[in-house]
């Protein structure tokens, strides 16, 4: 388990602001998924525990390789913070986390 880093804090504000969630993103614990390098991220500990619930929040955004990138933000089966997921449409690894201002609300177009 981490804190995040720098670079991932735009998007997780982002889709926490999306939820309506107030949570303090210094204190946050992730940590990475096996999902080719995307950037997916579990949320708190005993994630073999803990099952999907519901998508609470989504946005988009182009890499910098130009590849469209969708993030979710996930709860678990207790509606408590669970993942976000990260996928790029060419399954290729993520070069650059986003700034906030390339980050768009909602889903992939």
């Amino acid at each position: 388990m981490r804190k995040l880093f720098e670079a991932e804090k735009p998007i997780v504000k982002f889709l926490l602001n999306r939820a309506n969630l107030s949570v303090n993103i210094d204190e946050l614990l992730v940590s990475n998924m096996s999902d080719g390098g995307m950037g997916s991220l579990f949320i708190g500990e005993n994630n073999t525990l803990r099952t999907f619930g519901e998508k609470i929040s989504e946005c988009s955004f182009n890499g910098i390789d130009g590849v469209l990138v969708s993030a979710t933000l996930n709860l678990d089966q207790n509606g408590d913070l669970f993942e976000i997921d990260i996928w790029k449409t060419n399954f290729s690894p993520l070069l650059k986390w986003p700034n906030e201002s390339d980050i768009v609300a909602g889903a992939m177009q």
